[in-house]
């Protein structure tokens, strides 16, 4: 799945999603999944694990208004396999 995809499926529901997660699906590192993406309110979904499930980098302004959204960040590539499919 491209990572444009994941995002935009995240931004709209206001689900965060952990890096690993996320680059468990788009075939990435964690560490460097969002790398050269711009730091805008629906990037901001995609979170670290263990910074409070915040974005790393971004400021208050950056991330989406709607920030943290539905409960707690998917952590894992499967749970958010299964939450993708769940949220076409």
């Amino acid at each position: 799945m491209k990572l444009d995809i994941v995002v935009e499926r995240l931004s709209r529901h206001a689900q965060r999603a952990t890096y690993a997660a996320v680059g468990g699906v788009v075939g990435r590192i964690a560490i460097g999944v969002m790398h050269g993406r711009p730091k805008t309110h629906e990037n901001s979904w995609v979170v670290a694990k263990n910074k409070k499930g915040e974005p790393t980098g971004f400021t208050a302004e950056e991330r989406d208004p709607r920030f943290p959204g539905q409960g707690e960040p998917i952590n894992t590539a499967d749970g958010l396999r299964q939450w993708l499919d769940a949220h076409e």
